[in-house]
């Protein structure tokens, strides 16, 4: 016990002492230290989307013949756990075949919870190659829109904002309704008012930020 209070004593030292040295190095500085750190926090850009979301960058296939064996193989048994199992490895991981593994469970697997299983997953991680699968996903499959709205909606983008708009007078209810009411949420936000005023087209000329993906154009078919 003794040993215990000792160590609390001895970390609060040390951190009384290294702040308050801190402190004085900025203010002699002539910085505020609150300010600072305002200032920084301040800086940070909350909708950032990576192209591929750090946490699935950490692991990778060594050896791209022996993954494509383990692919056939796990289709070939037309199980859906195992199927599915392959598709959450292949995107969690970052891998580019994510599209088209989960175009082609979702070809294989129609159920709704088939669906929402690959909705779960495509949640788990926000960057734009998530953002492209679901916007293909809304405009070219099956899958209930209102679902996949929603976690559009995380996503503060000019297509977000105008997919969301375009809802709004959807002929499905449960989409019309899903989309009034992220409009209500978002109507007074800046990424909101100013993305359904985006000239999509002159947009994705200039930047290439999002012109369709191999994905959509395959999945156009079902």
């Amino acid at each position: 016990m003794k040993q215990i209070l000792f160590l609390l004593v001895l970390v609060l030292v040390g951190y009384f002492v290294l702040w308050s040295g801190a402190t004085r190095v900025l203010y002699n500085a002539g910085l505020n230290p609150q300010k600072l750190v305002t200032s920084v926090v301040t800086e940070i850009d909350e909708d950032f989307i990576p192209e591929i979301d750090p946490v699935r960058n950490g692991f990778k296939y060594t050896n791209a013949n022996s993954f494509n064996k383990v692919k056939e193989n796990v289709f070939i048994t037309y199980d859906p756990s195992v199927c599915f199992a392959l598709v959450d490895l292949a995107y969690s991981s970052g891998s580019a075949e994510a599209e088209s593994l989960i175009r082609r469970y979702l070809t294989m697997f129609t159920l709704p919870e088939d669906s929402a299983k690959v909705l779960n997953l495509l949640k788990s991680y926000k960057d734009k190659q998530t953002l492209n699968i679901l916007l293909s996903l809304y405009s070219k499959s099956k899958m209930p829109k209102a679902g996949i709205l929603n976690v559009l909606a995380s996503y503060h983008t000019p297509e977000v904002a105008q997919t969301i708009k375009n809802a709004t007078s959807s002929k499905d209810y449960v989409l019309a309704q899903t989309a009034r009411t992220l409009e209500e949420t978002f109507k007074e936000h800046k990424w909101y008012k100013e993305g359904i005023e985006v000239d999509l087209n002159k947009k994705n000329n200039q930047s290439g930020r999002y012109e369709g993906t191999n994905f959509e154009q395959e999945m156009s078919q079902y």
